[in-house]
């Protein structure tokens, strides 16, 4: 094996950026963070499409493909490249609701709570639009909101619409108790999306105690008398093995649970049927795969309109269904598509240029799964996202697809709209034809979460503690999306950035 260190952090994205970073304050403290993708030390040598594209799927993606319903398939992007999906994603900075938070407390987990998670959001923010004690002003990430004054007419016109609908407006999405229409914090900065890679390890890089090693794709831990002691990893077509006296996968929800299958951390029969030897029998690991889903209903715009193609996001409603006992379980997303550089590499089935509004639902209770489909790893896993599997999520997209048509035809914004091009007034006037409409163009808002989750050792299918140590395996830990018991009713960037913060924490102070 190669040299020793402290921690090994497999996985700079939202979570493990923020983790080694904060590892590495302590000069004591030898921290190697592994990315199975490009590294780009400063943003002059960064591509165009990680600092100022809407969203990039393009050459920093793992290329997957996911079942949304069964037998419908689509790609399902994640970043691959330091930052992680941080640095392609469209740079929407929300924060959960305290209800999500104490929701994770409840299950078993107390250190999760909304008052204990507060502090680590404000100390990773620098949100200079926001007052008051709730948020910070001196963190890594760069949060600002899209003046009025930048706004496009047509999304003037839409924020007008919704009004009308009796939204209320909205400045603060991140305050606990807003809902309505408003403009998203982003974390973007001068036209420029603040990665974890530029918020966390620009600052970082200079420290001789963190080593950042870029395309190192990680086969498996290597586990030694129920102790986790380094790790195999493929790097320049060579197979090594490293060292460290703590590992922690922060590779994020679908391949942080690939590589515990691949360890043999994982449903016993299954890793066997693969020929993988069994380390720890962990039902849990792959389930509980939870996703946020929307369905576009696609518009051409009246010719003539002016237009900036970067601002094709810039305000959005957090609300409640209808006929829903969950706060602001559903978003409203207005999508300008008028240049398709603005995301290179996502292969939408739009009109250029195009106007959609688009339903979101935050808070699903359909549950898919991760599996492996060999344990080569370079065979992508299989993932079944399962979407709609109960009835009141697709209540609710019906719901919400009928409330974007209403908007669409609503004053002022219908004047800017020269038709619909994928839904109907007969479609909408009937729940069937309206839950098929669903079914076949249901996608991805891109956060999976949930696939080796926190719990007390009384839930079967809880992987880690409430500390994210994974249960059976000392030395190790998950630190990203995978641990989150529910899904929070928010992007979740943030709370994957949230996540490494709180787990630096506890780990700084082990000894």
């Amino acid at each position: 094996m190669l040299m020793d260190y402290d921690d090994i952090v497999v996985g700079a994205g939202s979570s493990g950026a923020a983790l080694a970073a904060r590892l590495s304050e302590d000069p004591d403290r030898a921290v190697l963070l592994l990315e199975a993708g490009p590294d780009y030390p400063v943003i002059a040598e960064s591509p165009d499409d990680l600092l100022h594209s809407w969203v990039s799927m393009g050459p920093h993606d793992w290329g997957y493909a996911a079942e949304v319903v069964p037998g419908r398939e689509i790609a399902f992007p994640r970043g691959k490249v330091t930052g992680g999906s941080s640095a392609v994603n469209g740079h929407i900075a929300l924060r959960g609701t305290p209800e999500d938070f104490d929701e994770w407390a409840a299950l078993g987990n107390p250190e999760w709570s909304f008052e204990k998670v507060l502090p680590a959001h404000r100390k990773l923010e620098n949100d200079r639009d926001a007052h008051g004690d709730f948020h910070g002003a001196n963190g890594p990430i760069w949060i600002e909101r899209p003046q009025p004054a930048a706004w496009q007419p047509i999304n003037r016109a839409f924020y007008e619409a919704c009004c009308a609908q009796g939204y209320p407006e909205v400045w603060d999405h991140n305050d606990p108790r807003s809902t309505g229409i408003g403009p998203w914090p982003r974390n973007r900065r001068e036209g420029v999306r603040i990665s974890t890679a530029i918020g966390y390890l620009a600052a970082a890089r200079p420290r001789l105690n963190l080593t950042i090693r870029a395309n190192c794709n990680v086969n498996r831990v290597i586990v030694e008398n129920g102790r986790a002691t380094g790790l195999q990893v493929e790097c320049g077509g060579m197979v090594q093995r490293l060292r460290a006296r703590r590992i922690t996968l922060s590779a994020g929800a679908i391949n942080s649970p690939a590589i515990l299958l691949r360890s043999g951390v994982g449903p016993r029969a299954e890793l066997a049927a693969l020929g993988i030897e069994s380390v720890v029998d962990a039902p849990g690991v792959g389930r509980n795969l939870i996703d946020h889903l929307l369905v576009f209903v696609a518009g051409t715009p009246m010719p003539g309109i002016p237009h900036d193609p970067a601002v094709t996001n810039p305000i959005g409603i957090r609300y409640t269904a209808d006929g829903s006992r969950e706060f602001n379980d559903m978003q409203m997303y207005i999508f300008n598509f008028f240049d398709p550089k603005v995301a290179p590499g996502l292969n939408l089935d739009l009109p250029l240029p195009s106007v959609s509004v688009v339903p979101g639902l935050q808070r699903p209770r359909s549950r898919g799964r991760l599996t492996l489909r060999s344990a080569d790893p370079n065979v992508p896993p299989r993932i079944e996202l399962n979407y709609l599997d109960d009835p009141e999520d697709l209540r609710r997209m019906i719901d919400g697809v009928r409330l974007a048509w209403r908007l669409m035809h609503r004053a002022p914004f219908a004047a800017y709209l020269k038709e619909i091009v994928n839904l109907t007034q007969e479609v909408v006037d009937s729940d069937a034809a309206l839950a098929d409409f669903v079914r076949t163009n249901c996608s991805t808002i891109y956060h999976p979460v949930g696939t080796a989750k926190m719990g007390p050792s009384s839930d079967p299918l809880a992987v880690v503690d409430q500390f994210c140590r994974v249960r059976g395996v000392a030395n190790l830990r998950v630190v990203d999306a995978s641990v989150m018991p529910n899904i929070v009713r928010a992007n979740t960037n943030l709370t994957c950035i949230m996540i490494g913060e709180r787990a630096a924490e506890w780990m700084r102070a082990e000894p």
